[in-house]
C-alpha cells in the first residue's frame, strides 16, 4: 500500500510483480482467441472472459497503487466484456468495434505515463 510519505512501492504495482504480470498477456490471448479464432457465441464468451479478467486486474491494481492507466482501462475492459456478453446473447455489435475501442482506450490511457505521470498523487520509490 502507499506509505505515509505518499509514495508507491514498485512491489505494490502488479505490473511490476512477476507473480501477477503474466495474467495480462493471458487475458489478452483469451480476447484475441475469442475474437479471431473461436467463432460465434463461444468466441464472444471467451473474449468476454479475457476482458473481465483484465478489467478486474486493472481495477485491483488501480485500488492497490493508483496506476493512472489502470484507473481508465479497468472500467473500459469491463464495459467491453459486457458488450461481448451482449454479442453472445445475440446483440448486433461488431466485435472489431469492441476490440478497436478497447485498444484505442488502452493506448490513450498510457499517454500520461509517457509524460511521467504513472501514479495518481504519488511518487514511486524503490522496494
Amino acid at each position: 500500500m502507499m506509505s505515509v510519505s505518499g509514495t508507491v512501492s514498485l512491489g505494490e504495482d502488479w505490473l511490476q510483480n512477476h507473480r501477477v504480470v503474466w495474467l495480462w498477456p493471458a487475458a489478452s490471448l483469451a480476447v484475441l482467441g475469442g475474437w479471431l479464432v473461436v467463432s460465434g457465441a463461444p468466441g464472444d464468451l471467451l473474449a468476454a472472459d479475457g476482458l473481465a479478467v483484465a478489467g478486474g486486474l486493472c481495477i485491483g491494481n488501480a485500488i492497490r497503487c493508483r496506476r493512472v492507466h489502470c484507473v481508465v482501462t479497468g472500467p473500459l475492459y469491463l464495459v467491453a466484456a459486457g458488450l461481448f456478453l451482449g454479442r453472445a446473447g445475440g446483440a448486433a455489435m461488431p466485435a472489431a468495434w469492441i476490440v478497436g475501442g478497447a485498444a484505442l482506450g488502452t493506448a490513450l490511457a498510457f499517454v500520461p505515463e509517457l509524460f511521467g505521470k504513472r501514479y495518481f498523487g504519488t511518487a514511486p520509490r524503490a522496494s
